[in-house]
């Protein structure tokens, strides 16, 4: 799955964001990478809590409570990608099934867009000497972190 290709970037990242070694743009820019994760990564594990409350399934809560670092680049994307790839997909593609998973190249590459711009921006505060107390890179962490959870009930696995 495409998602597991990001996850080993965004750990790298969220490693550099908290050693800050370097002041090229390189490195702040996977600083910013690592920044975007850590504010979406409590999103899966609530999306996780939030199911079993509301369905009373432990089976399945607990394998996606499991498995939440492992889907958080899904999270990413929030409910602007998800908007913009629901609205869109089957014109793009041509075919639009019940999950995600059937274009899974179309959410990732929206997913990677949308991570690209507010990285850079961030990853441009982060050069300046800013930390995440900054309120530009406050308030980009602040929208990834709504925006996944607007998009937390998506049912991207299917249905």
């Amino acid at each position: 799955m495409y998602g597991l290709l990001l996850l080993p970037f965004l750990v790298w990242g969220a490693v550099c964001f908290f050693l800050d070694r370097k002041s090229s743009f390189a490195y702040q820019w996977r600083r910013a990478w690592g920044w975007l994760w850590l504010c979406i990564l409590p999103i899966p594990f609530a999306a996780a809590i939030s199911k079993l409350l509301r369905d009373g399934e432990w089976g399945e809560a607990f394998l996606q409570f499991a498995i939440a670092p492992v889907i958080s680049p899904i999270f990413l994307g929030g409910q602007t990608v998800i908007t913009v790839f629901e609205d869109n997909v089957k014109n793009w593609t041509g075919h639009r099934r019940d999950t995600m998973f059937d274009n899974a190249h179309v959410f990732f590459g929206l997913v990677l867009i949308q991570v690209a711009i507010l990285s850079l921006l961030v990853a441009w505060r982060f050069r300046r000497g800013k930390t995440w107390r900054d309120p530009v890179v406050l308030g980009v962490g602040i929208f990834m972190a709504v925006n996944a959870w607007r998009g937390m009930d998506w049912p991207w696995y299917g249905t």
